[in-house]
């Protein structure tokens, strides 16, 4: 998934911030290895960030703000809201409720009053509705945190769903990384501006993120889950039916966030 700034801007020489990530790239491509096989997107430049635990809430678009008290996220109080189906007009476009994005190792997490997550228990946060809402949140806060959490073998442990071979893959590849401060990660990593489901079951989805540019265009990634015992867990495998997208200016089809 692009993240980086480093990918929006105009090249730069080895060491400046926006290319701190960069230098990582090479050594994750194997985590990613299996999502290529079945179609899947190039990761972003990936970075362990190994400083400041804490979680710096921001609204959207905005700087953050103080640190919050909690190590690796701050619970939004969730919402009660009327039951949703798939037979709703807006089952894959309506936006999660009261998001609160919030940094975590230097990385921006959406958290929602509508859709979790639910529980924060060290590197990880669970809990999200069986929904195309919950899916796309759980998409962003599973891989984000499995690429930049220096607890990330908690996070391939408990919330990926992949065989064991790649279990080992992610691990191997993980461990192998360089490690930098989080407020590194944090001036070079962006928010997405929205979202679109690109295939959704009871059992996995597809979720389209449009990450801005600094040309006015949005770069497009795709992240995949599945459901299984109870939540959504990362998965690098792609639906055939939510192809690889290109870059776009216009964001009509997708749903702000």
């Amino acid at each position: 998934m692009p993240l980086t700034t480093k990918q929006f801007a105009p090249k730069k020489s080895w060491g400046g911030p926006a290319m701190i990530a960069a230098g990582a790239v090479a050594v994750l491509v194997v985590i990613f290895a299996m999502a290529s096989a079945c179609g899947g997107d190039n990761p972003p430049p990936p970075v362990s960030a190994q400083g400041s635990d804490t979680a710096d809430t921001a609204s959207s678009g905005a700087a953050t703000s103080p640190a919050s008290t909690a190590a690796k996220g701050s619970l939004v109080p969730q919402v009660p809201e009327p039951a949703r189906s798939s037979s709703d007009a807006d089952w894959f476009t309506r936006p999660p409720q009261g998001i609160s994005w919030q940094r975590v190792d230097g990385v921006p997490l959406p958290f929602s009053a509508s859709d979790g997550p639910t529980d924060i228990s060290g590197a990880l946060a669970s809990g999200y509705t069986h929904t195309p809402q919950g899916a796309a949140v759980a998409a962003l806060q599973i891989s984000m945190r499995l690429i930049f959490s220096p607890d990330f073998a908690a996070v391939v442990d408990q919330q990926t769903s992949v065989s064991e071979d790649e279990r080992r893959q992610l691990l191997a590849a993980r461990s192998a990384q360089p490690s930098i401060d989080a407020d590194a990660v944090g001036t070079s990593t962006l928010q997405p501006a929205a979202f679109k489901v690109g295939d959704y079951s009871d059992a996995a989805a597809t979720i389209y993120f449009a990450y801005p540019t600094q040309t006015g265009s949005y770069r497009i990634a795709r992240t995949a889950v599945e459901w299984s015992g109870g939540d959504w867990k990362y998965t690098g495998r792609m639906s055939s039916s939510a192809p690889e997208l290109p870059d776009t200016t216009d964001l009509s089809t997708f749903t702000r966030l």
